[in-house]
């Protein structure tokens, strides 16, 4: 007789009804045994790579950003940590904030969120996108006329607003010596104290064919400073000396560029009454950046650049927009009532249009909770369902699970963070809150639950994909890499082990009243122990149920076998009687093993 091992998590929808475990395992096709098609196996553990400072505020990655690097932020740092030879080091520059934050990426930026403001990385910095002169500086030749005069102005550092007064003597560009013929830059940055700086060109010595060539190879500004502008300059009857020649001498040819003035971001949230930004996304080289009920974009390839009129407002609700996410080139705007998806009108006046006959009514309870995965998106609906999304209408996941969608509305839209990482041909989505981690597996539409020994919860906040790897972070700054091959949690190297993986799983026997119950076997891998220490005997307990989980006896072990033992039998002896509600079992394992099972059998074998 057979009884019904769990392959998908579920907690009872009243009680006296016996909980489902499938508690850091989870379901797996078996089609090497066409009686037994599925077996639980168990959820990987991890190594740690290294201990930040700080608690992670979000972890992302692209193969053309910052060679590839995952980015963590953390504190007030943008950390990276290379996948290649495990190293970590962090980008130029300093983030706002505490609470989590959000990225997008086009072919050569970045745009974060921190503190509801935006950042611009290149990959080997970071700083705010309203960074920049917010007055034009009106760059000139100055009354000593070697020099480059600015104006009075405004500009904008890191979100502070610092005002320069008017420098008719000018600056002093450099003394580089540009050879005859030839082109040479300097940029002019300026910093807090409004100390202005000048910065050659590398090969002004040299010179460059043209002045637009000897602009381009000027130094990127430091995160500290911002670029008042740049002046090139060429001289035809001999060699032009920055800081000496006179800028209107003869035979010379001398080009001021002030920098654009950066006060769009700033116009845009003030325009609309609002102070942050909530959410981040790309899609055609722009960036796209919700606040309130609008979203704006910046330019292509630009994303310090935009004005107050780059913006669109919801189509077919005023209600709160909750977030942008993008799914095959569609912008999807997640509001609290509706999901409205806008696609690249081909337009670049008004680059973008809604696609009317696809809005949804459905909405999505959280930022945190959309995950992309398995070219969709998921998220956590308004009664707070966890849902994908599809074409024109989005679907419940495990509508007959409704406990799921209980957990979630339980903890609250502000305690959800979404996840997701592919493992073999699974798909695994999940959601974290304080109280559990549940997650669904794409591949065989089972949950199941994941948790650190001891705690209410698993441990990691967030998961990255980088070069076929997987790595996870806590709320303590711990950095972690996830692996099947690993067999505990956190494990400091790959022989040390760190803390227990407890798994948990539920076998329901339906027999008829008073069935005497003379043996239980559990078929699972056997002989799997470790040569020494913890699990060079596994053991596995179980303890039952005979009134649908209310009660339970205590836990009874048994070995799993030593290495090499592969015929060992998983076997537990006289478990009394079925009760008239039937038979509960569970079973309980935490050596550091690497288990799987199958099937559940009582009474077979009965000699």
């Amino acid at each position: 007789m057979k009884a019904a091992l769990a392959f998908s998590a579920a907690k009872p929808l009243v009680p006296y009804l016996p909980e489902k475990f499938c508690h850091n395992v989870y379901a797996e096709p078996n089609p090497n045994n066409p009686v037994q098609p599925m077996a639980l196996m168990e959820a990987p553990g991890s190594l740690r790579r290294n201990t930040f400072a700080s608690a992670c505020r979000g972890m992302w990655q692209a193969d053309g950003h910052a060679s590839g690097r995952v980015l963590i932020g953390q504190g007030t740092t943008l950390s990276t940590f290379n996948p290649a030879d495990n190293t970590v080091s962090s980008l130029t520059g300093s983030i706002a904030g505490t609470e989590r934050g959000d990225c997008a990426f086009t072919e050569q930026q970045a745009m974060f969120l921190f503190n509801g403001q935006p950042y611009i990385s290149d990959g080997t910095y970071i700083r705010r996108a309203s960074d920049g002169v917010t007055v034009d500086p009106n760059l000139a030749i100055g009354s000593t006329p070697a020099n480059v005069a600015t104006g009075a102005f405004s500009y904008s550092i890191n979100g502070t607003v610092y005002n320069k007064t008017a420098v008719a003597a000018g600056t002093a560009p450099g003394n580089d010596v540009v050879p005859l013929g030839l082109y040479g830059a300097v940029a002019l940055d300026i910093d807090a104290a409004g100390t202005i700086t000048a910065i050659e060109a590398p090969a002004n010595a040299t010179g460059y064919s043209s002045a637009a060539s000897a602009a381009a190879a000027l130094p990127t500004v430091l995160t500290t400073r911002v670029r008042i502008g740049y002046v090139t300059a060429s001289k035809s009857d001999g060699a032009f000396t920055f800081g000496t020649t006179s800028l209107a001498a003869a035979n010379t040819t001398v080009a001021y560029t002030g920098s654009p003035v950066n006060t769009g971001f700033t116009e845009l949230l003030a325009d609309h009454g609002q102070t942050v930004f909530t959410s981040v996304a790309a899609v055609g080289q722009r960036f796209l950046l919700t606040y309130g009920s609008r979203f704006c974009f910046t330019e292509v390839l630009d994303g310090f650049a935009t004005t107050s009129l780059n913006y669109y407002t919801a189509e077919s609700s005023p209600d709160a927009l909750i977030a942008g996410r993008v799914v095959s080139n569609v912008y999807c705007r997640f509001v609290t009532r509706t999901i409205e998806p806008w696609v690249q009108s081909g337009d670049s006046d008004d680059p973008f249009a809604v696609q009317e006959g696809m809005i949804q009514q459905v909405g999505c309870i959280s930022r945190d909770s959309i995950v992309s995965a398995d070219n969709t998106l998921f998220f956590v609906d308004d009664a707070f369902n966890p849902c994908r999304l599809g074409s024109g209408s989005s679907v419940i996941l495990n509508p007959e699970d409704p406990w799921f969608s209980d957990q979630l509305q339980s903890a609250g839209a502000a305690d959800i963070i979404g996840m997701g990482y592919e493992d073999r041909a699974h798909s695994f989505v999940g959601w974290r809150t304080s109280t559990g981690c549940v997650f669904h597996d794409v591949l065989t539409k089972s949950l199941h639950t994941r948790g650190t020994l001891n705690t209410n919860t698993w441990r990691y906040t967030t998961i990255v994909e980088a070069a076929a790897r997987v790595f996870v972070m806590d709320g303590t700054g711990q950095f972690d890499e996830l692996s099947r091959d690993y067999l505990s949690e956190s494990m400091v190297n790959t022989t040390t082990m760190g803390t227990q993986i407890q798994r948990l799983m539920t076998a329901i026997l339906p027999a008829p009243a008073r069935m005497a119950v003379s043996l239980v076997d559990l078929m699972c891998a056997t002989g799997i122990g470790l040569v020494s220490g913890q699990g060079s005997n596994p053991l596995i307990e179980m303890r039952l149920s005979t009134d649908n989980g209310n009660t339970w006896t205590t836990w009874r072990s048994c070995s799993m076998g030593v290495i090499g033992a592969y015929s060992q039998r998983v076997r537990w002896r006289r478990c009394g009687r079925v009760g008239y509600q039937g038979m509960v079992f569970q079973f309980r394992k935490s050596d550091p093993v690497k288990g799987a099972y199958v099937d559940v059998s009582v009474n077979e074998d009965v000699a």
